[in-house]
């Protein structure tokens, strides 16, 4: 498993990868969490003018017992192979609306924990039941969980998934469409799944500053976004500069190194405790005293 880098079928082949099967992979898998090899780091995002913490999103990391680092982008991908995803779903949920319900219990009651959503786990028949059984076991109210999902996956669902989508977010469960611009983007799929707010991929945030036409497509999605009366994340925000871009194209809120690298959960008790942590907005001095959140 260190020397892994895909399964022989997938898009990053690698050595040692040939002939491990969807089963021996959801088995060992299974074992890492048993093992807690598995974790989650949570990167902040926040307002893009006033810097207000608006919430977190939680990214798996797989650490084996000799301590090699196994990339997401090559786990994920293995995982979303097979039955292994499901497994790898379920246990990102529950420890990421278990972190998120202590955010709360803090004191912190507008913070919601972003999740990633895979089309394999948008297929599955017992998806609400299970994304409600967490929530009911977790104690996190349904307005702080937020599910992202790809454009390939919207694209693609069947009827069966997009009344799943309908009733999750008729359960108070939030909807975001990730990566927007980098799949089979539609506009009718807008129209068609009631999703709250657009994440623009990184590759046209930290192009834009010196790239007129990546520059364009950012200042397009966010009027779009607005004229349809949805929200606009940006990702991969890591200058000054393109805070700036941000800020005149109106985007809503930003995530990246600019703001904080992803924190273990000890990091992100820090980052709420230390109210320094969270940047001042352009233009102003010193740092704001208290929970900064948003409602």
């Amino acid at each position: 498993m260190a020397n892994t880098h895909a399964t022989s079928n997938g898009p990053a082949n690698g050595p040692g990868t040939q002939g491990i099967s969807d089963a021996g992979f959801a088995a060992r898998v299974r074992d890492a969490i048993d093992r807690q090899e598995l974790s989650l780091v949570f990167q902040p995002q926040a307002d893009v003018v006033t810097n207000r913490l608006t919430g977190f999103e939680a990214l798996s990391r797989w650490r084996l017992s000799d301590g090699t680092m196994l990339p997401p982008d090559v786990f994920v991908p293995m995982a979303e192979q097979g039955e292994a995803i499901h497994l790898l779903g379920d246990w990102t949920l529950r420890t990421a609306c278990v972190a998120a319900t202590g955010w709360l219990r803090a004191g912190y009651p507008d913070i919601p924990v972003s999740v990633n959503l895979s089309a394999r786990q948008l297929d599955d028949p017992g998806l609400v039941l299970k994304v409600l059984g967490i929530l009911a076991e977790t104690g996190l109210p349904a307005a702080n969980l937020k599910l992202e999902l790809t454009e390939t996956s919207m694209f693609s669902q069947t009827a069966e998934a997009r009344e799943a989508l309908l009733r999750l977010r008729g359960a108070g469960i939030r909807l975001v469409l990730d990566d927007f611009g980098t799949g089979w983007s539609s506009l009718a799929t807008l129209r068609r799944v009631p999703v709250e707010a657009l994440k623009i991929d990184k590759q046209f945030v930290q192009a834009m500053v010196e790239d007129r036409d990546a520059a364009a497509i950012v200042q397009a999605v966010v009027a779009l976004a607005h004229a349809l009366e949805l929200g606009v994340v940006a990702e991969g925000v890591e200058t000054p500069e393109q805070r700036l871009y941000l800020q005149a194209y109106r985007c809503d809120v930003l995530q990246g190194y600019w703001l904080s690298r992803p924190l273990t959960a000890d990091g992100v008790d820090d980052f709420l405790a230390e109210r320094s942590a969270i940047l001042p907005p352009i233009g102003l001095g010193g740092s704001a005293a208290g929970p900064q959140t948003s409602g």
